[in-house]
This record gives C-alpha cells, structure tokens and sequence, in this order.
C-alpha cells in the first residue's frame, strides 16, 4: 500500500517505547524537567495513544479502519513529530525554538492532526490516500515558515 509504512510503523513504535521511558521522569520531577525534544516525544506518544491506537466501534467513522486510512494518519503524525524535532534541533541558540512556540503557533494543525480519525471510512482510497497526503504536505509547508521566520 505505501513503501513508507514500515518506517511509520517502526517509528511510531520507537515513540511509544521512548515515552514508556520518559513517563518515569515525568512523574518524579515534573514534565518541566524535560528537554525541548522529549516534550515533543510525550505530546505526540499522547496522540498515537488517544487519537490513533483509541478506536470507538459505536461510531461513524471508527467503527472500522481501512489500511489506507491507517497509514495516512501515521504519516500524518509522524511527519508532525519529525518536523518538530527537526525545527527544534535545528535552531540557533538566540532563536530557540520550543515545543510550546510550536504548539502555540501551530495549533490549528495539530488539532487537524488530532481530527485526522474523523475521516469516513468509507471513502474511497484516493481520496483517503489524498487527504491525508494534503495534511502532510501542510504540515511541512507551516514548519518551513515557522523555521523561516
């Protein structure tokens, strides 16, 4: 179906995994203890869990997940959490950029990330495919602005 989902799968396996990890420090010292990165890590491990492993069978649109959909709402909130480190990372010193600037700026996309499983299951799979692809390719357009400005 798409030549990427085996990074998607693995990579989203890795957040899990690095969050499990992470939750031991968030509850000893607090989520402020974090770096910039790990908060990433934390709010994305939270969407995978709630908005993408949660399903709802008494609903329209998760009473079932066709493979197409599946894959585009991991590439959507994989391409979020690579984008957000990559921003992070790759910010000078003087121009930090922070997860909270992210979210706060960005905020609009992340809830369209968050809305991603609200898509009917019973659209056909090019538009899924379509959809989906359109987030991604918003997603990575307001992250070059963000990092541009």
């Amino acid at each position: 179906y798409d030549s990427s989902y085996s990074r998607l799968k693995n990579r989203c396996k890795e957040i899990l995994a690095l969050q499990d990890n992470l939750q031991e420090i968030v509850q000893l010292v607090g989520k402020e203890s974090l770096s910039e990165d790990q908060k990433v890590i934390i709010d994305v491990a939270d969407i995978i869990i709630e908005d993408f492993l949660a399903q709802n069978a008494f609903t329209t649109y998760d009473f079932t997940c066709p493979l197409p959909k599946s894959i585009g709402i991991l590439k959507v909130i994989i391409t979020l959490y690579e984008e957000a480190q990559r921003a992070i990372a790759d910010s000078p010193l003087e121009k930090r950029v922070t997860w909270a600037y992210i979210k706060t700026t960005l905020a609009h996309l992340i809830q369209k990330v968050v809305e991603c499983k609200f898509l009917d299951p019973k659209t056909p799979d090019e538009q899924i495919k379509a959809h989906y692809d359109g987030i991604v390719k918003e997603i990575q357009d307001a992250f070059l602005s963000l990092t541009d400005a």
